[in-house]
């Protein structure tokens, strides 16, 4: 998106927003869009985020990102969290989450509990994730039907550059979809 002339949103200022996002403190996240052309993850990929920009930027452009199936979705993120914040390959627990430093000291917990609706001694439970996930995509297709200005991309599909390129009426150097936070990355 640089690359192309967005002014990018700064992720860990975004990230940090978990709160203002579980307190529905939507005048933060509205002022966070003022800063930049181009978000991406939270709290932009959280589930309630989308109705309000709808709200607050009817214009804009909308782009969620998918996996061919909500199993790919839950494995990547669960490996990615067991390495990030868990130990010897194991899920994080309630207690791992809380210690962890990222962002700041309980970050992890923050946002598991204002994304998912899951136990506090499960907070990976499998049916529950999946459905959070699930739910999000199906909420978004509701409230773009019959827009123009939202595009879903899986971003593992070869043909995402040139999606993208049209959707954002752009022309990009890359070919392939770069990947970023890849679970083998996060393993080094």
């Amino acid at each position: 998106m640089r690359e192309n002339g967005f002014r990018c949103g700064d992720q860990s200022k975004g990230e940090l927003l978990i709160t203002a996002y579980a307190n529905e403190k939507w005048s933060e996240i509205i002022s966070f869009c003022e800063t930049a052309d181009f978000f991406q993850d939270l709290p932009f990929s959280a589930p309630k985020t989308v109705e309000v920009l709808m709200k607050n930027f009817p214009e804009a452009k909308y782009i969620l990102s998918i996996r061919r199936s909500a199993e790919i979705w839950y494995n990547s993120i669960t490996e990615f969290h067991k390495i990030k914040f868990g130990k010897a390959g194991k899920l994080p627990t309630k207690i791992d989450l809380k210690r962890s430093g990222y962002r700041y000291k309980g970050f992890a917990w923050d946002a598991n509990r204002a994304l998912y609706d899951s136990p506090q001694s499960k907070p990976y439970l499998k049916t529950r994730l999946i459905k959070t996930y699930e739910d999000h995509i199906t909420n978004v297709k509701h409230l773009f039907s019959g827009k123009q200005n939202l595009l879903i991309i899986d971003i593992s599909k070869p043909d995402a550059v040139k999606r993208l390129e049209d959707f954002l009426g752009i022309t990009s150097k890359l070919k392939t979809m770069p990947w970023l936070n890849k679970t083998s990355e996060a393993k080094k």
